[in-house]
Order: structure tokens, then C-alpha cells, then sequence
């Protein structure tokens, strides 16, 4: 079965801070490929690598360039209300099924610390389980890991309602509109249709479960917030690369 890894990231966040999680994939000799899905590589040459391949995100998902066209001059107050920002990963995602049956997607400011061994995969995504997440009580799921296993039926079912939530903008009468809130809708939708089944890893807590889960943690650092980067003005915030991360 083919296990791949996928992220997303445009060169303005690879300078920032995806450089890292790049260079750390190859310092820790990883031993899946890892599919990178950027917007711009029309125009930007990306170093290579072995093991590591990029693909143009619009032409493997023309719905995401027109929901991004159509949305991107829409005010938002706080990241949560920015959903052009996280739509890239969900169609990261989606596209990343072309090329692999067992996909992990990992947030591009991540780095990894040493190599996963091939038992840690199957252990993450056991082959009853669909989808496998760090999962947060009253709370929205936290998605800078998530894992699929696309040879399941119901893979085609979940995909198309998680895109459609943008191709259709219905992903603005949500609470709020970050792919973790995306994730969480069309999880619910998803509870009474065959074949689909979930894994909830972490401590069953809330705050950022990633950083102190025993089982992800010795592998691979999600270093969101301060950590991805130094802190920058608020002018900048409302400036930022419009993309997820």
C-alpha cells in the first residue's frame, strides 16, 4: 500500500519557515515520499530533492483557484474568519490522492526530529480506519496532522463534501471557517455513512495536543504560533501570505 506524506506552502512560506520542514524530511531520511502542492510553480523554482515532488495546487484543483479568486477580497477580523488562508490544505489533501493510499498531510511549518519507523504508519492509520486526527473536546480538532486512507469506500463521499463546503461557499455559514472547522462539519456528516471509521489520537484534552502527544511528538514538531517564526506587527497579520500553515 502506498503511504505518502503531503503538504502546501508557497515560496513566500517556504522562505519563512517551510525551508524547514523540507530540509528536516531529508536530514532524518524519512522513507515515504513526501508530495508538496504549491500554487506559484509556474513561477518559482523549488529546490530538488529525492523523494520529494511538487505539484501546481490550481491545475491539480481548479475549484480551490476560484474559490480563491472569488473570496480573496473578503474582510476577516481574526484568523478564524479567514478561510481562503486553510482552503489550500483541504485541496492539498484532495489532490494528494492521486498519488498515494495511506496520506498523512503534515502542516509546512512542522520539522522532524528523527526518522518514523514503518510500524509508527499503521499504528497512526490501522487498516479498519479511515481517517485518523488529534482530536479536542468542545473544542475544534487541531489539523496540523491529519491522516486518510483513500482506499476506502467512503474516501470519494467525505472529499466531496469537504470540497464542495468551498466550491459551493458554504463553508462561510459555519462558526468559523478554518479547516479544522471544515474537518470537523464534514466529520459529522460522515457518522452515519458506511465504511467510515475514525481514530481520535492525543490525550483527549484541549490547547495544542501535538506538542505533548507521546506518540507524534518524538518524530515530528509542530512548531505553530511564535515557535513557526518571530513574532511579527500587526500590520503584517493583516498583510500575511493568504495560506494555510
Amino acid at each position: 500500500m502506498r503511504k505518502i506524506f503531503c503538504t502546501t506552502f508557497n515560496k513566500e512560506l517556504y522562505d519563512r519557515y517551510a525551508n524547514q520542514l523540507i530540509d528536516t524530511y531529508l536530514q532524518t531520511k524519512q522513507t515515504i515520499p513526501l508530495h508538496v502542492f504549491v500554487e506559484d510553480l509556474e513561477n518559482v523554482h523549488y529546490p530538488k530533492h529525492p523523494n520529494v515532488f511538487y505539484h501546481n495546487l490550481f491545475k491539480e484543483e481548479p475549484e480551490l483557484e476560484k474559490f480563491v479568486e472569488r473570496n480573496k477580497g473578503r474582510s476577516f477580523s481574526d484568523f478564524l474568519s479567514d478561510a481562503v488562508r486553510f482552503s489550500y490544505k483541504v485541496f492539498a489533501q484532495n489532490a494528494s490522492r492521486k498519488y498515494g493510499d495511506k496520506i498523512y498531510y503534515v502542516d509546512s511549518d512542522s520539522k522532524f526530529i528523527r526518522q518514523i519507523p514503518d510500524e509508527w504508519y499503521d499504528e497512526c492509520l490501522p487498516d479498519d480506519v479511515f481517517v485518523s486526527f488529534y482530536y479536542r473536546p468542545h473544542t475544534y480538532t487541531e489539523t496540523g496532522f491529519v491522516a486518510f486512507d483513500n482506499t476506502k469506500e467512503v474516501s470519494n463521499t467525505f472529499f466531496n463534501y469537504y470540497t464542495d463546503l468551498y466550491k459551493s461557499d458554504n463553508v462561510y455559514k459555519l462558526k468559523a471557517y478554518t479547516d479544522c472547522h471544515t474537518l470537523d462539519d464534514t466529520r459529522d456528516n460522515m457518522k452515519t455513512v458506511s465504511d467510515y471509521k475514525e481514530k481520535r489520537l492525543g490525550d483527549k484534552q484541549n490547547g495544542h495536543i501535538m506538542a505533548r502527544d507521546k506518540f507524534i511528538n518524538p518524530y515530528l514538531d509542530h512548531r505553530k504560533g511564535e515557535r513557526k517564526f518571530k513574532p511579527h506587527s500587526d500590520e503584517w497579520l493583516q498583510h500575511r501570505p493568504r495560506h494555510g500553515g
